[in-house]
């Protein structure tokens, strides 16, 4: 007498993600600014106005911010820039006299003139041939 085997079929393979370049393409995490706020754990509207601001990567799409996790992965990585840094030319002037005020360095304010036309000038040229 013969015994019969029979072969159970096997699943269907799962598939990843489409091949780009031979590299298996990583799906991106899109957030509104709800997800967003809750993933970053800070609140929406400290968020938008940071996002508003230029200061957090996002898209304002049909009206809504959307917000990439890998970009915003990316960004968090970043290091800080200083808070207590210039953030104008009028500011940098009055940190350097500052600076040159506690170490006894004087200057008259003519000299300061003069040193700043002279930074203008050169950051000008840097900048007309570049």
């Amino acid at each position: 007498m013969s015994t019969r085997t029979s072969k159970k079929p096997k699943p269907p393979a799962i598939k990843s993600a489409p091949d780009v370049n031979g590299a298996v393409a990583v799906t991106s995490e899109v957030m509104t600014l709800a997800e967003a706020a809750m993933w970053l754990r800070v609140s929406e509207s400290g968020l938008k106005a940071d996002t508003i601001a230029g200061r957090v990567p996002a898209r304002f799409v049909a009206g809504e911010w959307r917000f990439n996790k890998a970009a915003l992965v990316a960004w968090l990585s970043q290091p800080e820039l200083p808070s207590n840094r210039p953030k104008t030319g009028a500011e940098l002037v009055e940190r350097i006299r500052e600076i040159n005020q506690r170490s006894g360095f004087k200057e008259t304010p003519e000299e300061a003139e003069a040193f700043i036309a002279k930074m203008y000038a050169a950051r000008k040229a840097d900048s007309a041939g570049a």
